[in-house]
């Protein structure tokens, strides 16, 4: 694809598909999960979009900003441009964020972990729109705000973004924000707060996978009305973007494969649904779904859970080859909503 036919095609224009540019994301947000000291080297591995392979005669990817995380690696971001070889020009400038690895096998730590961390009983304005009834979990709030102190080489993501897109030399990039689980979740407040600043002329996409929700329905409202055009990749299975939207239907979810949670999994969502009586949230719209089957590998309603979830299964559906880490280490199955 020419550079002209990326931006297109990244931005949703009419006679483009969006298949190629998720994969490409979701490649970004595979590496997010390599350990700091791999991201910068395995980035170049993702391949042009739309190819199958890289190939640094048509263009190639790059690290340009980060990886910064915080102090307790709860939180992790970084850029990545996707440059055209005969122009030399970046076309793409993708800010991916990550989700936390959890090492736990027991489900209640995670969904401890999702409203205890992320504190979902608790809603709060949005500081770019105070005035607005749109409300977002006092947890993701108090995750965004670690991300906006987040630095690389003095730099902080926003100041970072707002140079690289502004500088005259690049010809405006189109602006995408991504991430798989908490980085999707992340993805639907830092795009707007990017966009609030005002200092950002370039097209913002958001893109996730895997995202649960962050907000009420007026949230999600606003966030339509904000981005007329975004990704939101969902596979039927995965228990995490039926968070928090639909508590029930996270015990029922895996009927058709014939597994049922265990008695405190389902105890523990009879406790959190009563916790958020009289709280809210909804999913925004244009999800994609992608649709999910059992997986034979996973013999427990846990494991079953562990798989839905992997960006693994997300890719496979698209089409694209997975980005692994050095050693053949696997991405994690699970990530945790640890906002820090």
């Amino acid at each position: 694809m020419t550079p002209q036919e990326i931006k297109q095609g990244a931005t949703g224009q009419a006679g483009t598909s969006a298949t190629p540019f998720a994969i490409s994301y979701l490649q970004l947000c595979q590496i997010s999960y390599f350990s700091t000291d791999q991201i910068a080297a395995a980035v170049p591995s993702v391949p042009p979009p739309g190819e199958t392979a890289p190939d640094s005669s048509i263009g190639s990817w790059s690290v340009v900003w980060g990886p910064a995380k915080d102090w307790d690696d709860s939180n992790l971001a970084y850029a990545a441009a996707y440059t055209d070889a005969a122009s030399n020009l970046p076309v793409l400038l993708v800010v991916c964020l990550r989700g936390t690895d959890v090492h736990v096998d027991d489900p209640w730590g995670i969904l401890k972990q999702l409203f205890e961390d992320l504190r979902v009983p608790d809603q709060v304005a949005l500081p770019w729109a105070p005035s607005s009834t749109a409300r977002i979990a006092k947890g993701t709030l108090s995750a965004l705000d670690v991300i906006q102190k987040l630095s690389s080489n003095g730099q902080t993501l926003s100041d970072f973004v707002t140079g690289y897109l502004n500088n005259s030399a690049n010809q405006q990039p189109v602006l995408i924000v991504t991430g798989h689980s908490l980085g999707g979740a992340l993805t639907t407040v830092v795009a707007p707060w990017l966009q609030s600043l005002g200092t950002i002329t370039a097209p913002i996409v958001p893109a996730t996978f895997a995202a649960p929700t962050v907000g009420n329905a007026d949230f999600a409202t606003l966030y339509g009305t904000d981005f007329s055009y975004s990704l939101r990749y969902w596979n039927d299975y995965d228990i995490v973007p039926n968070a928090w939207w639909n508590l029930p239907g996270m015990a029922t979810i895996y009927q058709p494969c014939n597994l049922t949670p265990p008695g405190f999994v389902t105890d523990g969502l009879t406790h959190f649904e009563n916790k958020l009586k009289g709280v809210s949230y909804a999913q925004p719209a244009l999800n994609t779904q992608l649709s999910g089957s059992c997986s034979s590998l996973a013999k427990t309603w846990i494991d079953q859970a562990g798989v839905q979830h992997s960006t693994h299964t997300y890719m496979t559906p698209l089409g694209g080859v997975n980005i692994e880490p050095p050693g053949g280490v696997g991405v994690p199955l699970i990530v945790d909503y640890k906002p820090g």
